[in-house]
């Protein structure tokens, strides 16, 4: 089958890998040209210029982004992939959302005959690769069967769960499960701590024991469950905060589920609600807090200058060798780690004009050698490609944890780039 995709960062890729594996025509498109330029030079797939032109003559259109706007900004609109796929033609929906987007986009496709599928899945990118995410179906049967041989080439097992909608909100109670069990699994660190013994050790012991879990597997492969919640906290907390809006128009609430999975679907920069002031900092006020404040100042500071003089060699030394690199929420990559991120963004940024700042820090040490920090940011991309032009300003926040590394010197230790705005600016 002609099978487009939309979306080829860390799950889409494994997928679009598994179903060009299959003998499937596959074409794609992404966003960033290091993206297209990567996936084109393996010789997996072609890449279009715009979804448009993708979607023209693709029997099965698959979409795996983050969120509802992104879809609705694909999906809608005159040059919407809705009003660009060919009649009988199938849009299948990955995207982690509200149970009424699919059924509002089928019937935006039901004059054109185009069909749609709510397909929300469960796994990650290895299960993905391995083809053993599990999906969950909402919409016709008779689609579903149509479009079988593309979905099985990724997914094992594929459930029917009833109509347009159902795959979303069984997806939304799972997902507000395994959130709950990751907070037990932090819970149970903490006590096995408390009692002395070394947490690794202990949940790998209760690995083998009654108090097993998919979640306590997912923690341990993760190294913690503060590591865990570094790479998915935001992901756990969308998937959480749509489940509670769901139950509270359905006339319901998540109940204990909401209670357990909030401490870890909380981002690790917003403090727990309370009525009473914040707690005193981890670390008390004294000369040496106060030095090691400003000197994670001062790394940041560096950190803009480096990037937008193109100091590659400064740049690459602000971070530690286990850096985990969040990248911003319109990207199709998700999590890269440092060799990853330089491969990526040098190349990209190497001739562009940047110019980034950051501001009113909330720096907190949470030990001698560990600290978390919030910056107000702004930043203005210009980006020239045989494509042509991009433009933009970005508002928002950074979001890091830093660490001291033996050497004295602060360094980063994960980052993330929350862009609450983006103008998109004419080509100058």
């Amino acid at each position: 089958m002609k099978v487009g995709f939309v979306g080829v960062g860390s799950m889409g890729r494994p997928m679009l890998e598994r179903v060009a594996a299959a003998g499937h025509d596959v074409s794609f498109f992404a966003r960033r040209e290091n993206v297209r330029r990567d996936l084109e030079a393996a010789g997996i797939a072609t890449g279009a210029p715009t979804p448009a032109a993708l979607a023209a003559d693709r029997e099965v259109l698959v979409l795996c982004v983050f969120n509802d706007q992104q879809v609705f900004e694909l999906c809608e609109g005159e040059s919407g992939l809705i009003a660009s796929l060919p009649p009988g033609a199938t849009l299948i929906i990955h995207t982690t959302g509200s149970p009424d987007t699919a059924p509002r986009l089928a019937e935006a496709g039901r004059p054109r005959k185009v069909h749609v599928l709510d397909a929300a899945f469960s796994g990650g990118p290895a299960d993905a690769a391995a083809g053993r995410i599990t999906l969950l179906v909402g919409g016709e049967p008779e689609v579903l069967e149509t479009v079988r041989p593309v979905l099985s080439s990724y997914c094992d097992p594929i459930v029917s769960v009833g109509t347009l909608g159902d795959g979303q909100r069984v997806k939304l109670v799972n997902n507000a499960l395994f959130g709950a069990h990751v907070a037990l699994v932090a819970e149970a660190e903490r006590i096995a701590r408390d009692l002395g013994l070394d947490p690794v050790q202990a949940l790998d012991a209760i690995s083998h024991c009654s108090g097993d879990s998919y979640a306590l597997g997912t923690v341990r492969a993760a190294g913690s469950s503060a590591r865990l919640q570094e790479a998915a906290g935001r992901y756990i907390a969308k998937d959480i905060a749509t489940a509670r809006n769901l139950a509270t128009a359905a006339g319901t609430d998540l109940g204990l589920l909401a209670t357990a999975a909030d401490t870890v679907a909380r981002p690790a920069d917003q403090p727990q609600p309370a009525a009473t002031p914040a707690a005193a900092p981890a670390v008390p006020p004294s000369v040496q807090a106060l030095w090691d404040i400003e000197q994670i100042k001062q790394l940041k500071a560096r950190y803009f200058r480096y990037l937008d003089l193109k100091d590659w060699a400064g740049f690459r030394g602000l971070f530690t060798d286990d850096c985990v690199h969040h990248l911003p929420t319109e990207s199709e990559t998700i999590i890269q780690s440092n060799e990853e991120y330089f491969g990526s963004t040098i190349p990209m940024l190497e001739h562009a004009f940047t110019t980034h700042h950051g501001h009113m820090p909330e720096i907190t040490l949470t030990s001698d050698t560990e600290a978390e920090g919030i910056w107000a940011m702004f930043d203005y991309v210009q980006i020239d490609s045989p494509q042509g032009t991009i433009a933009l300003k970005g508002y928002g926040h950074y979001i890091e944890t830093y660490r001291k590394d033996p050497d004295g010197h602060w360094r980063i230790s994960s980052k993330r780039n929350e862009r609450l705005r983006v103008d998109h600016l004419p080509q100058p």
